[in-house]
């Protein structure tokens, strides 16, 4: 990838992650990069499609009344247009829902956590959070679509902390967690990280060459497909 917002257009991300992202310093190196799972994108996409078919059906018993009340002139051009409406918000809707979905991305590098969420196609936050201020990581599945499908969620949890504001507690403490949402290897990424912040906090430069994280290979499988990339360890 030659640009830094190229990241956000690649339909699959492959080994090595030669890839750039904004504010990626000269000497940050991608370990791993990923978005949500493709389930949830069809799953938004099929919402799309049922609200978009709830239109239509709607503009249709519209129409019906219409044609009892005022003739079938009036009843047909509202099923028209109704029809029109719904699939220009289905139109709309999938290429809104799979924009964000495919620039929605999360990194590990050889320096930090970073996150890019699209918000809409044009605007977007990005949260990182530095390799040094980690104090623990976690992965766990929550609600009934993670269950479903057997995606989870990976957390980290920073040493940064905020007093927090609560009236009823104003000496409570609120921690603050980085997270990777709806994705299949959630706990391989957990066990992975410990594996990165171990080297990072024995000798941070030997991160240089680390493995990248390959989450589709393990064991004898990964040991053989590294082979062909000697310049790296783990």
């Amino acid at each position: 990838m030659s640009t830094a917002n190229a990241i956000f257009t690649v339909e699959r991300y492959e080994f090595p992650y030669l890839y750039k992202f904004p504010g990626q310093s000269s000497d940050e190196r991608i370990l791993f990069i990923t978005r949500e799972s493709d389930i949830i994108l069809i799953f938004r996409q099929v919402m799309v499609a049922l609200a978009a078919g709830t239109i239509f059906l709607a503009g249709v018993a519209v129409a019906q009344i219409l044609r009892n009340l005022v003739g079938e002139s009036v009843g047909g051009m509202v099923e028209v247009l109704s029809a029109v409406a719904a699939l220009a918000f289905g139109a709309s809707g999938f290429w809104w829902v799979t924009t964000l979905w495919k620039k929605s991305i999360a990194l590990i590098t050889n320096k930090r956590l970073s996150k890019f969420i699209y918000t809409t196609p044009w605007n977007r936050h990005n949260l990182s959070l530095p390799l040094d201020m980690i104090v623990d990581t976690g992965a766990y599945s929550k609600g009934f679509l993670q269950a479903a499908f057997k995606l989870g969620t990976f957390t980290a949890r920073s040493s940064a902390a905020s007093s927090g504001a609560a009236t009823d507690d104003p000496g409570r403490v609120n921690k603050k967690y980085f997270y990777i949402e709806n994705v299949t290897n959630a706990e391989d990424i957990h066990h992975y990280l410990h594996k990165v912040l171990f080297v990072f906090r024995q000798d941070w430069q030997k991160l240089d060459d680390f493995r990248p994280f390959l989450p589709h290979l393990k064991g004898e499988a990964r040991k053989e497909f590294m082979k062909k990339y000697p310049e790296y360890w783990s």
